[in-house]
């Protein structure tokens, strides 16, 4: 493959890559839509956080996430932990980071919707 070709990739990986870094930082919604594939990166860069997704981690406590069937992974982009603690659901879960950021930031991004929308006393 000729190094052009390479260079274009990395340009449109990096492009992708700098939105999620933007919209992490930022925790606020993007000024244009994104593409399946930039999604696709966000999900699988939280995803990839959780305990039940390193590699060679065979989690065997009650509460460990595990997914047998491809499909069902799939499905779920690789997320089978659940977010908070012990009744607070806004409590980090320390074996799912990438849970509980996506949890962080579904709520920064509401929040930014309502203020967005008219809200004048919108706290995250």
């Amino acid at each position: 493959v000729p190094a052009s070709y390479i260079r274009q990739a990395q340009q449109a990986r990096q492009a992708r890559e700098s939105l999620v870094k933007t919209l992490l930082a930022q925790r606020r919604l993007p000024e244009h839509g994104w593409d399946e594939a930039t999604l696709r990166l966000l999900l699988a860069e939280l995803a990839a956080l959780d305990s039940n997704t390193f590699p060679g981690n065979a989690g065997v406590g009650e509460r460990e996430g595990r997914v047998i069937c491809p499909l069902v992974s799939q499905r779920h982009f690789g997320f089978a932990h659940g977010i908070g603690r012990s009744g607070d659901i806004a409590e980090a879960q320390p074996k799912a980071a990438g849970s509980s950021l996506i949890y962080a930031l579904t709520n920064a991004l509401a929040a930014d919707a309502l203020r967005r929308a008219g809200g004048t006393r919108v706290s995250e």
